[in-house]
């Protein structure tokens, strides 16, 4: 579990309920649920409206990547691709079927299998970093509707607040109701802010960052499957792939 995405999540919120309590604000004042609602389900339907439900269930499945990322070891991948050269160099590409499970990549496995079974060097590369991008392109679409989630989650606060100010208005023979009814209005906005700019965005950047690392991850396991079915030398392949840490 990435326990950073859970502390700086509780930092962010701290801080506003900690400036809230300093200048002397009501705690509870801050705890609506309407307004929680309006903003968080609001966002979710704008996007979904927005969206296929493949994508949509993609990118929800693709959320828990900020709490349990995936493990991208490009030093450990490297060490793994080297003894498959060695092991091919002496004997054979052949002789590597039963060593394909090691990979522990379903990518890099479907790749090593293709290379196993004599598809062409040039052409296979090819495809593969064609499906590496395609796959990047699809983290970018799925990260892209979490993005709009947060993007409509301010305009949805106005609204809430909005509807906030037409409820307190209804209690103008009554200026404390009203008072109050006001300040509960505006929670709506300070949720809509707060959950796009404390939670969807800054968990965006991390998304993004592990896509780019999975980029990465896939391109190097293709460059050296590439050169262990074009009979590269295993220490010039391992200083190339050196490039990708």
């Amino acid at each position: 579990m990435d326990l950073l995405t859970l502390a700086g999540l509780i930092i962010a919120f701290a801080s506003v309920f900690l400036a809230n309590w300093l200048g002397g604000g009501e705690v509870v004042l801050l705890l609506n649920l309407p307004s929680a609602i309006i903003v968080i389900v609001g966002s979710l339907g704008a996007a979904l409206a927005q969206s296929t439900l493949s994508e949509s269930v993609a990118a929800l499945r693709m959320l828990s990547w900020s709490l349990f990322p995936p493990a991208f070891d490009l030093s450990g991948n490297r060490r793994t691709i080297n003894l498959l050269a060695h092991k091919a160099r002496r004997f054979s590409i052949i002789a590597l079927e039963n060593d394909i499970k090691a990979l522990n990549n379903d990518f890099a496995i479907r790749a090593m299998q293709m290379a196993v079974d004599g598809a062409d060097p040039e052409l296979l590369s090819e495809r593969l970093h064609d499906e590496a991008e395609r796959i990047r392109e699809k983290r970018g679409h799925c990260i892209g509707f979490l993005e709009s989630i947060g993007g409509y989650a301010p305009t949805l606060g106005i609204m809430g607040s909005v509807l906030g100010l037409i409820q307190a208005m209804a209690n103008l023979d009554s200026p404390e109701a009203l008072g109050h009814g006001i300040a509960v209005a505006f929670v709506s906005t300070l949720y809509g802010q707060g959950f796009a700019n404390l939670v969807v965005f800054p968990i965006c950047r991390k998304l993004y960052r592990y896509a780019d690392q999975e980029l990465l991850n896939n391109q190097m396991f293709i460059d050296g499957i590439y050169g262990i079915a074009t009979g590269k030398h295993p220490q010039r392949l391992d200083l190339e792939l050196s490039g990708y840490e």
